[in-house]
Protein backbone atom coordinates (compact mmCIF):
# COMPACT_ATOMS: atom_id res chain seq x y z
CA UNK A 1 0.00 0.00 0.00
CA UNK A 2 1.46 3.48 -0.79
CA UNK A 3 2.27 5.65 2.10
CA UNK A 4 -0.09 8.02 0.97
CA UNK A 5 -2.68 5.89 1.30
CA UNK A 6 -1.97 4.81 5.20
CA UNK A 7 -2.07 8.56 5.84
CA UNK A 8 -5.51 9.03 4.34
CA UNK A 9 -6.57 5.71 6.75
CA UNK A 10 -4.50 6.75 9.71
CA UNK A 11 -6.77 10.26 9.46
CA UNK A 12 -10.02 8.07 8.86
CA UNK A 13 -9.83 6.30 12.03
CA UNK A 14 -8.33 9.05 13.94
CA UNK A 15 -11.46 11.08 12.89
CA UNK A 16 -14.39 8.09 14.05
CA UNK A 17 -12.64 7.16 17.34
CA UNK A 18 -14.21 9.03 20.34
CA UNK A 19 -11.52 11.02 22.56
CA UNK A 20 -11.32 10.55 26.05
CA UNK A 21 -13.03 13.97 26.55
CA UNK A 22 -15.74 13.00 24.08
CA UNK A 23 -16.15 9.98 25.74
CA UNK A 24 -16.75 11.32 28.98
CA UNK A 25 -19.12 13.89 27.69
CA UNK A 26 -21.59 10.88 26.36
CA UNK A 27 -21.26 9.42 29.51
CA UNK A 28 -22.38 12.57 31.70
CA UNK A 29 -25.11 13.49 29.02
CA UNK A 30 -26.41 9.79 29.15
CA UNK A 31 -26.38 9.90 33.04
CA UNK A 32 -28.22 13.01 33.30
CA UNK A 33 -31.12 11.64 30.85
CA UNK A 34 -30.92 9.03 33.90
CA UNK A 35 -31.64 10.86 36.60
CA UNK A 36 -34.47 13.01 34.45
CA UNK A 37 -36.02 9.41 33.47
CA UNK A 38 -35.75 8.41 37.05
CA UNK A 39 -37.67 11.81 38.62
CA UNK A 40 -39.94 11.34 35.66
CA UNK A 41 -41.32 7.85 36.15
CA UNK A 42 -43.34 8.83 39.56
CA UNK A 43 -44.86 11.79 37.92
CA UNK A 44 -46.16 9.84 34.89
CA UNK A 45 -47.40 7.20 37.18
CA UNK A 46 -48.81 9.59 39.25
CA UNK A 47 -50.98 11.17 36.29
CA UNK A 48 -51.60 7.73 35.28
CA UNK A 49 -52.99 6.76 38.35
CA UNK A 50 -55.00 9.92 38.44
CA UNK A 51 -56.30 9.57 35.07
CA UNK A 52 -57.76 5.84 35.95
CA UNK A 53 -59.34 7.34 39.26
CA UNK A 54 -61.18 9.80 37.09
CA UNK A 55 -62.47 6.88 34.80
CA UNK A 56 -63.36 5.03 38.35
CA UNK A 57 -65.36 7.52 39.56
CA UNK A 58 -67.59 7.94 36.23
CA UNK A 59 -68.09 4.66 36.20
CA UNK A 60 -69.51 4.79 39.69
CA UNK A 61 -70.92 8.08 38.75
CA UNK A 62 -73.15 6.71 35.99
CA UNK A 63 -74.12 3.63 38.33
CA UNK A 64 -75.23 6.27 40.78
CA UNK A 65 -77.20 7.80 38.07
CA UNK A 66 -79.00 4.61 37.24
CA UNK A 67 -79.56 3.75 40.98
CA UNK A 68 -81.87 7.10 41.04
CA UNK A 69 -83.30 6.95 38.13
CA UNK A 70 -84.81 3.76 39.46
CA UNK A 71 -85.24 4.93 43.24
CA UNK A 72 -87.51 8.05 42.51
CA UNK A 73 -84.20 10.23 42.82
CA UNK A 74 -83.34 8.68 46.13
CA UNK A 75 -79.42 8.88 46.16
CA UNK A 76 -78.12 5.38 48.25
CA UNK A 77 -79.04 6.44 52.23
CA UNK A 78 -77.62 5.27 55.53
CA UNK A 79 -79.93 3.09 55.73
CA UNK A 80 -81.46 1.60 52.89
CA UNK A 81 -82.62 -1.74 53.66
CA UNK A 82 -79.46 -1.86 56.41
CA UNK A 83 -77.19 -1.69 53.16
CA UNK A 84 -74.57 1.26 51.99
CA UNK A 85 -73.85 2.72 49.25
CA UNK A 86 -71.15 0.28 47.59
CA UNK A 87 -73.77 -2.69 47.98
CA UNK A 88 -76.34 -0.52 46.29
CA UNK A 89 -74.80 1.15 43.49
CA UNK A 90 -72.68 -2.19 42.52
CA UNK A 91 -75.40 -3.72 40.74
CA UNK A 92 -75.33 -0.51 38.27
CA UNK A 93 -71.43 -1.10 37.27
CA UNK A 94 -69.36 -3.50 35.24
CA UNK A 95 -67.26 -4.57 37.31
CA UNK A 96 -66.90 -3.61 41.45
CA UNK A 97 -63.12 -3.05 40.80
CA UNK A 98 -63.52 0.33 39.57
CA UNK A 99 -64.06 0.71 43.64
CA UNK A 100 -60.09 0.03 43.87
CA UNK A 101 -58.34 3.66 43.22
CA UNK A 102 -55.59 3.17 41.52
CA UNK A 103 -52.37 4.20 43.34
CA UNK A 104 -54.03 3.46 46.56
CA UNK A 105 -51.72 0.80 48.33
CA UNK A 106 -54.48 -0.74 50.58
CA UNK A 107 -57.28 -1.22 48.45
CA UNK A 108 -59.42 -3.98 48.82
CA UNK A 109 -58.27 -6.01 45.48
CA UNK A 110 -54.32 -5.79 47.51
CA UNK A 111 -55.99 -6.83 50.60
CA UNK A 112 -58.46 -9.37 49.44
CA UNK A 113 -61.10 -7.25 51.04
CA UNK A 114 -64.91 -7.48 50.24
CA UNK A 115 -65.73 -4.18 48.59
CA UNK A 116 -69.55 -4.97 49.07
CA UNK A 117 -69.41 -5.37 52.79
CA UNK A 118 -72.39 -3.24 54.87
CA UNK A 119 -69.97 -3.30 58.09
CA UNK A 120 -67.03 -1.10 56.38
CA UNK A 121 -66.46 0.31 53.79
CA UNK A 122 -63.41 -1.07 52.15
CA UNK A 123 -63.59 0.81 48.82
CA UNK A 124 -61.10 3.31 47.74
CA UNK A 125 -64.02 5.89 48.20
CA UNK A 126 -66.28 8.09 50.54
CA UNK A 127 -69.65 9.34 49.94
CA UNK A 128 -71.41 12.71 50.85
CA UNK A 129 -73.04 12.42 54.33
CA UNK A 130 -75.17 15.23 53.69
CA UNK A 131 -75.24 16.41 56.81
CA UNK A 132 -76.30 19.88 56.09
CA UNK A 133 -79.72 17.80 55.55
CA UNK A 134 -79.92 16.80 59.11
CA UNK A 135 -78.83 12.89 58.08
CA UNK A 136 -76.64 12.60 60.72
CA UNK A 137 -79.29 13.47 63.32
CA UNK A 138 -81.97 11.47 61.31
CA UNK A 139 -80.77 8.57 59.07
CA UNK A 140 -84.05 7.78 57.62
CA UNK A 141 -84.00 10.99 56.02
CA UNK A 142 -83.67 10.48 51.91
CA UNK A 143 -81.73 13.19 49.62
CA UNK A 144 -83.16 13.23 46.21
CA UNK A 145 -80.70 13.99 43.13
CA UNK A 146 -83.41 16.83 41.59
CA UNK A 147 -82.94 19.12 45.33
CA UNK A 148 -79.34 19.44 43.80
CA UNK A 149 -79.90 22.85 42.51
CA UNK A 150 -75.76 22.65 41.36
CA UNK A 151 -74.88 19.38 40.80
CA UNK A 152 -71.81 20.59 39.73
CA UNK A 153 -70.81 22.25 42.56
CA UNK A 154 -71.82 19.26 44.94
CA UNK A 155 -69.01 16.37 45.51
CA UNK A 156 -70.59 13.20 46.01
CA UNK A 157 -67.24 11.04 46.29
CA UNK A 158 -63.67 11.90 47.41
CA UNK A 159 -60.87 9.43 48.37
CA UNK A 160 -60.16 9.14 52.56
CA UNK A 161 -56.76 8.73 53.84
CA UNK A 162 -55.14 5.53 54.03
CA UNK A 163 -56.78 3.60 56.38
CA UNK A 164 -60.28 5.38 56.90
CA UNK A 165 -63.39 2.72 56.72
CA UNK A 166 -66.13 5.83 56.76
CA UNK A 167 -68.72 5.33 54.41
CA UNK A 168 -69.67 9.23 54.44
CA UNK A 169 -68.19 12.10 54.85
CA UNK A 170 -69.57 13.77 57.89
CA UNK A 171 -69.00 17.17 58.47
CA UNK A 172 -70.21 17.89 61.82
CA UNK A 173 -68.31 14.50 63.33
CA UNK A 174 -65.34 15.08 65.45
CA UNK A 175 -63.41 18.17 63.84
CA UNK A 176 -65.56 17.00 60.59
CA UNK A 177 -64.05 14.75 58.08
CA UNK A 178 -63.34 16.85 55.62
CA UNK A 179 -60.81 18.00 58.38
CA UNK A 180 -59.71 14.39 59.95
CA UNK A 181 -60.38 12.26 56.80
CA UNK A 182 -59.98 13.31 53.67
CA UNK A 183 -57.18 12.39 51.48
CA UNK A 184 -56.32 16.36 49.28
CA UNK A 185 -53.44 14.78 48.10
CA UNK A 186 -54.23 11.62 46.67
CA UNK A 187 -52.19 12.12 43.26
CA UNK A 188 -49.69 14.80 43.99
CA UNK A 189 -50.91 18.41 44.74
CA UNK A 190 -54.19 17.46 44.58
CA UNK A 191 -57.17 14.24 44.68
CA UNK A 192 -59.90 12.83 42.58
CA UNK A 193 -63.31 13.90 42.92
CA UNK A 194 -67.17 12.70 41.98
CA UNK A 195 -69.65 15.78 41.41
CA UNK A 196 -73.55 15.15 41.42
CA UNK A 197 -74.20 15.77 37.85
CA UNK A 198 -71.82 12.80 37.14
CA UNK A 199 -68.74 14.88 36.27
CA UNK A 200 -65.45 13.83 37.67
CA UNK A 201 -62.56 15.93 38.53
CA UNK A 202 -59.24 15.74 40.06
CA UNK A 203 -59.03 19.56 42.14
CA UNK A 204 -55.82 20.42 43.94
CA UNK A 205 -55.70 21.22 47.37
CA UNK A 206 -55.98 25.41 46.96
CA UNK A 207 -58.81 24.94 44.31
CA UNK A 208 -60.85 22.35 47.02
CA UNK A 209 -63.22 23.88 48.80
CA UNK A 210 -65.01 22.18 52.10
CA UNK A 211 -68.21 23.65 50.90
CA UNK A 212 -68.47 21.36 48.14
CA UNK A 213 -70.12 19.12 49.95
CA UNK A 214 -72.66 20.97 51.16
CA UNK A 215 -76.14 21.11 48.99
CA UNK A 216 -77.64 23.90 51.39
CA UNK A 217 -75.06 26.67 50.04
CA UNK A 218 -76.46 28.88 53.16
CA UNK A 219 -75.36 25.68 55.54
CA UNK A 220 -73.18 27.14 58.05
CA UNK A 221 -70.36 24.91 58.90
CA UNK A 222 -68.89 24.64 63.06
Amino acid sequence: MPPSDWVKKSRLLTLSAFTLIELLVAVAILAILAGLITLLIPQIQNRSHMAASLNNLRQIGAGVMMYTGENNFALPGRVTSGQKWPYLVHEYLQNARVYAAPGDTENFIRREANPLSNARNETSYIMNGYNDLGTLDDETVVVRMNAVDQPSKVILLAIPRTGSRHFYMDMLEGRGNHRDVLNLKAYGDGSTFLFADGSARFLTEETYDHRMWLVNPDFQVP
